[in-house]
């Protein structure tokens, strides 16, 4: 990939965002709150965004698995197009606190986590940046022979990966805070979550019956155990907005991980020992791991989605 206009502007515009953010955000901490400095910082940070998340839909890259040249990083700008939706309807609506996590998220997903990993040595931004623009490194860095496995399992993933991990970083962190979701909402999490880990299954053993057997039968007796467990503390559902009240969990965070973690070391493992795709062991204990993620989830949306079917508590008439 040659460094053309559009893509020194969608770097130079993603850096900028880099180095912006942490002013804006500063500049709006109750100790050192001065509204001029984050307003204008804040709208310089919303610019670059926007320049970098715009001038990427007009970047492909056909090595990878594409559609049209587009790969799974390119995910990431729908994302930032929505997130900052997001916090400017927070804004209007006088949900300082919404908007500042929303920014926060945003910040944390696209320029930190996404941002980091494109800019490892043996990537092209990486090398481009550290080597050709800063000197650090040489601008044809490759790894060297006795680099340490992790930091070449690294260096050697896709940046799609980086961004799929940047948008479920973001998923997780919305499920922290205490917040109001539809019955879409409830049923969609886990769908889609149980989905990314039949996919998993399928992707490295392929329709084995047994492997999806295994997959199957695990998340349904899960599923069945959590449903059995009770509800979060703090857990409403509101019949006249049809809206669920749900407290802040960092469990959703550690699932999610625990599914990317899982496809990501499974598919390592697969590439750097084929053998294994053959090992019913492995296969089955991947298969097994798989359900019980996806299990949980649909155990917790279960729950839930009884809560919904209670009758609403009727008032006691009282006679004059």
């Amino acid at each position: 990939m040659d460094m053309s206009p559009l893509i020194a502007v969608h770097l130079t515009a993603a850096l900028g965002a880099v180095a912006v953010g942490p002013v804006a955000l500063w500049a709006r901490k109750a100790g050192a709150h001065r509204p001029r400095l984050h307003r204008a910082a804040g709208y310089a940070w919303v610019t670059l965004m926007l320049l970098t998340a715009t001038s990427a839909i007009f970047i492909r890259d056909y090595r990878l698995p594409n559609i049209a040249g587009y790969t799974a990083i390119h995910l990431l700008i729908p994302v930032v197009y929505g997130m900052l939706f997001l916090a400017f309807r927070f804004l209007f609506e006088g949900n300082i606190t919404g908007h500042r996590k929303t920014m926060q998220y945003l910040y944390i997903g696209a320029c930190g986590v996404a941002g980091s990993f494109t800019l490892l040595p043996g990537r092209y931004l990486g090398n481009l940046v550290l080597g050709q623009w800063l000197g650090l490194i040489s601008p044809t860095y490759q790894a060297p022979r006795g680099t340490p496995m992790i930091a070449q399992i690294v260096i050697h993933t896709p940046v799609w990966v980086w961004g799929l991990l940047a948008a479920l970083l973001l998923l997780g962190l919305s499920q922290t805070r205490s917040r109001t979701a539809g019955l879409n909402r409830i049923v969609l999490l886990p769908l889609g979550l149980g989905a990314f880990s039949l996919y998993g299954t399928i992707s490295a053993f392929g329709s084995s019956p047994t492997v999806l057997g295994s997959w199957l039968a695990t998340a349904v007796l899960v599923a069945l155990f959590v449903t059995q467990l009770p509800l979060p503390a703090g857990a409403r559902y509101d019949s006249a907005t049809r809206q669920f009240q749900l407290p802040g969990s960092w469990m959703p965070m550690v699932l999610i991980m625990a599914i990317f973690m899982t496809k990501y070391v499974v598919g390592v493992s697969l590439v750097m020992h084929p053998e294994l795709k053959a090992h019913a062991n492995f296969s089955l204990a991947t298969g097994t791991l798989y359900g019980v993620f996806s299990g949980i989830f649909a155990g917790r949306a279960i729950r839930l989605l009884r809560l919904a079917s209670r009758p609403a508590p009727t008032l006691p008439v009282l006679n004059a």
